[in-house]
């Protein structure tokens, strides 16, 4: 079967980035193989033009959509990461995304539940990690979001998050 069509295959439907390590027992060829294919793609995908490539570095590839194309899907959907994450998993990562590193006590007070099923759901998505711990008695976990959380909503670091007092009129509402 065709390398470029397994690897393509592959990657349009896994949830997120694929390790080269994967392609490569699978496919039996070597990383620079590997890349040699990836370029393929990308040519034949330019060529075609069609609205998403293949990105990679030295561990792992995923499939992006295009810069310029980006921009237009935003208010289409959510990354697909994002979908099916239920309200809790959301403000969870919402907290996480503007408080890092935080504690799950922390973020148990600010959403005045308990939060450990979400902050589980969280990492096995590969959205949020643990960044360490605090230096106080019990030592509780920091947590902070991945670089996949920056990739899926195409942006370059934390900073890039909308300001939360954007969306309010007043402090008031916000």
């Amino acid at each position: 079967m065709n390398n470029k069509k397994i690897i393509s295959a592959v990657l349009l439907v896994s949830d997120g980035p694929v390790e080269h390590e994967y392609f490569q027992k699978l496919l039996e060829i070597n990383q620079q193989e590997l890349i040699s294919v990836f370029s393929e793609i990308n040519n034949d995908l330019m060529s075609t033009e069609i609205g998403f490539y293949i990105k990679h570095d030295s561990i792992k590839s995923d499939i992006v959509t295009n810069s310029e194309i980006s921009a237009l899907l935003g208010d289409v959907k959510p990354p697909a990461i994002l979908r099916g994450l239920s309200t809790p998993a959301l403000e969870t990562l919402a907290i996480i995304a503007y408080e890092q590193p935080v504690t799950k006590m922390k973020i148990s007070e600010i959403r005045g539940v308990e939060s450990e099923s979400s902050i589980k759901t969280l990492e096995s998505r590969g959205l949020i990690e643990k960044k360490g711990e605090l230096d106080v008695p019990g030592n509780p976990i920091l947590y902070a979001t991945t670089e996949l959380f920056l990739q899926k909503l195409d942006i370059v670091s934390i900073n890039n998050l909308p300001m939360i007092g954007e969306y309010f009129d007043n402090s008031e509402e916000e």
